[in-house]
């Protein structure tokens, strides 16, 4: 079981009863206003919630892991809820990261916009959950991309790096692999994702309330945030761009590649590097991934090596299979 599949179930079945695709296939005249599109409804409410999200990474698991019990507001850090609509700011680092879907207005040249909506609205969904799951705040949904912060103050910086490059590598794998074969399979034009990630030291984030009112988001000033979003858009198809203090986090390992110009110019005789994250070396590196027999990778989610079953997490899953062990 893939941990995304509830999301692509759902988009497969929108492709697969688009009355606009098949009007195409038939060469008939198309006029969405006259399409049935009940079913879209229906579909939406099959995304799954907390709940089933939980049941799915234990099925999938069975080992002892976080637990998503809530996902936070947007624009609404925990750590600096404080300064929810006031005059005050804080200096505490931080990592930006911005990720994106290419080439997706293209899919309104084959389906309705309905099933368009769906589609996106499910990579999205499917972004945020990976978003948590790793640690992550979502800062703010940029119709088909996301703004999303990872750190704080409760935990350290090469923990948050690692948890940021996870989840940007596994949102990166679910689009080029998942979603992708499906997609080719219905000859659809290729869609992928590019992603940013940047790391801003204390003295270089501030951390403020942005807005008027409820019309405001906590948000940060820093040259690091505003610089993800502009190495998301130097990085390649389904690629991710991380920064020299990225890089520093993760000393020793060979997942990065210098790019040839640097993404910053101090104009004081220094620059800032940008590197190509090879993501798909990490999420087998780090055990989140298997190669099969043909290379290909497979997302196994083996976050733990080390880690032994859990018996209190198998405990649902076995009180509903008889026979089931004793506790």
């Amino acid at each position: 079981m893939n941990i995304f599949n509830p999301y692509l179930d759902v988009i497969k079945k929108a492709i697969h009863n688009d009355p606009k695709s098949q009007q195409r296939m038939y060469g008939g005249q198309i006029d969405e206003s006259q399409f049935d599109l009940s079913h879209i409804q229906n579909l939406r409410n099959q995304f799954p919630g907390l709940e089933q999200l939980n049941e799915t990474i234990l099925l999938r698991k069975g080992f002892s892991d976080q637990e998503i019990t809530n996902v936070p507001r947007l624009g609404n850090h925990p750590d600096f809820q404080y300064l929810k609509e006031t005059g005050e700011s804080e200096d505490h680092w931080i990592i930006s990261g911005f990720i994106d879907l290419k080439e997706s207005t293209r899919l309104f040249n084959r389906f309705t916009k309905a099933t368009v909506s769906l589609i996106t609205e499910g990579i999205v969904k499917a972004s945020i959950f990976a978003v948590n799951y790793c640690g992550g705040y979502v800062q703010r949904i940029q119709g088909d991309g996301l703004m999303v912060y990872f750190g704080g103050k409760s935990i350290d910086k090469k923990t948050a790096t690692e948890d940021a490059l996870k989840a940007f590598a596994m949102i990166s794998y679910f689009v080029k692999n998942d979603l992708r074969e499906y997609f080719e399979e219905n000859s659809i034009t290729e869609i992928y994702t590019r992603g940013g990630l940047d790391l801003g030291h204390n003295n270089q984030v501030r951390w403020i309330y942005s807005g008027i009112g409820n019309t405001g988001e906590i948000t940060t000033c820093s040259l690091h945030t505003s610089l993800a979003p502009k190495m998301q858009a130097k990085a390649s198809s389904n690629g991710i761009v991380v920064g020299q203090n990225i890089v520093n986090q993760i000393q020793g390992e060979d997942y990065f590649i210098q790019k040839k110009n640097p993404i910053w110019d101090y104009e004081d005789g220094r620059v800032y590097n940008h590197f190509d994250f090879n993501w798909e070396r990490y999420l087998v590196k780090k055990g989140i991934a298997v190669q099969d027999r043909y290379g290909a990778i497979v997302l196994s989610l083996n976050f733990a090596k080390e880690s032994k079953p859990d018996l209190k997490d198998l405990k649902p899953i076995a009180a509903q299979n008889k026979p089931y062990f004793d506790f």
